[in-house]
């Protein structure tokens, strides 16, 4: 049960948002800080695991970097993109430009990244993160004729209780309890492909790369997940949901068998492995009545171009430099509103324009049958050249590394 029953920021979720959200207040400013979440720990779920230099920029800010590389965080150097019998068609360097400070490219499986974020946090001693507590709902006063959000009723082990905070935030995903409580929209726009994603024995002839092997039937993503496996995102067309979904895994792993010779006949790791529905959205706004919202709350997008995660902690990381010192100073309401507003000004725009990046390079990815997959072919065939590479350079500073006017 949390101990404390009055906070300076209750934020509710302790997914990677919520956790990096807990992280960069407590590290940075002199704040009691509580995070709820409803599930029972970190990280129970398969999800990203791409850890983009825009991200690890803030974590190496936030102290936390040692703690990220202690829990088996691997580096990444390079892409590689392989076609089932041209072979190697495109390979491109993924190393820190000056441009980002060489904050580098990491991966970790989701559960230990939450769970580095969330010790990172509680070690400061100014955080505490409970699990098993769910929102049933928000607490709201009368402030100058206007309802403002004063805190949260949680259903804890031992029954329900009562937490005041100066500000409430929501970090609880895509079907937040907090977005409700507030009354805004998040309207979903369904893709017509779904990614399944799963752990499988490392292949001997695999080195550390984002490693993309193409197919008509659609492309599997490979990325390293430690010395003995690696994680694989398949992309699923309507055709193959039920297999994907509903099938037994013998026939699952020897459809990615079939699209990838890296892949076949290896050992699958089954635990967490799940086919994903997408679907994009996006809030038309953060806040409201003196409480705001990040992550998947208000924002969903197409994860071909590795954006979700790195979206909730950039937010994470914007909401804690607008929210943090007014609440430090015991600023009135009125600043605090202020300072909320500065937030969704500076990040509404931004994942605006990521949602749209997104979108169009999962257009490009998903394209089916053998037109799509010959169009693979000659696009990745021509990143090999200057103009290729300078083109992909250019996508990976937008999407992976952030230009500075955009950081």
């Amino acid at each position: 049960m949390p101990s404390a029953t009055e906070c300076d920021v209750l934020i509710i979720g302790a997914g990677v948002g919520g956790a990096a959200l807990t992280l960069a207040l407590a590290v940075q400013f002199p704040l009691r800080v509580l995070a709820v979440d409803r599930r029972s720990g970190p990280g129970n779920i398969n999800r990203g695991d791409s850890l983009l230099p825009a991200v690890t920029r803030h974590l190496r800010t936030w102290g936390a970097l040692p703690s990220f590389y202690a829990a088996g965080a691997r580096s990444v150097a390079k892409m590689q993109v392989f076609h089932p019998t041209s072979g190697l068609l495109f390979e491109g360097s993924l190393s820190p430009t000056l441009d980002d400070e060489a904050a580098p490219y990491l991966v970790l499986p989701h559960p230990a990244i939450e769970r580095a974020l969330v010790e990172r946090a509680r070690a400061t001693g100014r955080a505490e993160v409970y699990y098993n507590q769910r929102v049933i709902r928000l607490i709201s006063e009368d402030s100058g004729g206007l309802p403002r959000i004063v805190g949260a009723v949680v259903q804890t082990e031992d029954g329900e209780k009562e937490i005041h905070a100066r500000v409430v935030v929501g970090a609880d995903g895509a079907t937040s309890t907090v977005r409700s409580g507030l009354r805004i929209d998040l309207d979903l726009i369904p893709y017509d492909h779904g990614f399944y994603i799963a752990e499988m024995e490392r292949p001997k002839n695999y080195e550390d790369a984002m490693r993309i092997e193409l197919h008509p039937d659609g492309n599997i993503l490979v990325v390293p997940q430690g010395p003995d496996r690696v994680g694989i995102g398949v992309l699923v067309r309507n055709a193959e949901q039920t297999l994907f979904r509903a099938g037994s895994q013998i026939a699952k792993f020897e459809a990615i068998g079939r699209r990838s010779q890296l892949l076949a006949g290896l050992q699958p790791f089954t635990k967490g492995a799940h086919l994903y529905s997408l679907s994009r959205g996006h809030a038309k706004r953060y806040v409201a009545a003196g409480a705001a919202l990040i992550g998947d709350a208000v924002h969903i997008t197409n994860p071909t171009a590795g954006q979700g995660m790195t979206m909730a902690i950039e937010d994470a990381a914007s909401l804690a430099m607008h929210l943090g010192p007014p609440i430090a100073a015991s600023a009135s309401p009125s600043l605090v509103d202020e300072r909320l507003l500065a937030y969704q000004r500076d990040r509404w725009p931004k994942n605006e324009s990521q949602i749209r990046w997104s979108h169009w390079l999962s257009r490009f990815y998903a394209l089916p049958g053998s037109t799509g997959h010959a169009i693979h072919h000659h696009v990745f065939r021509i990143g090999s050249s200057p103009l290729g590479r300078l083109i992909q350079n250019q996508i990976w500073l937008r999407m992976a590394t952030r230009p500075r006017r955009d950081a």
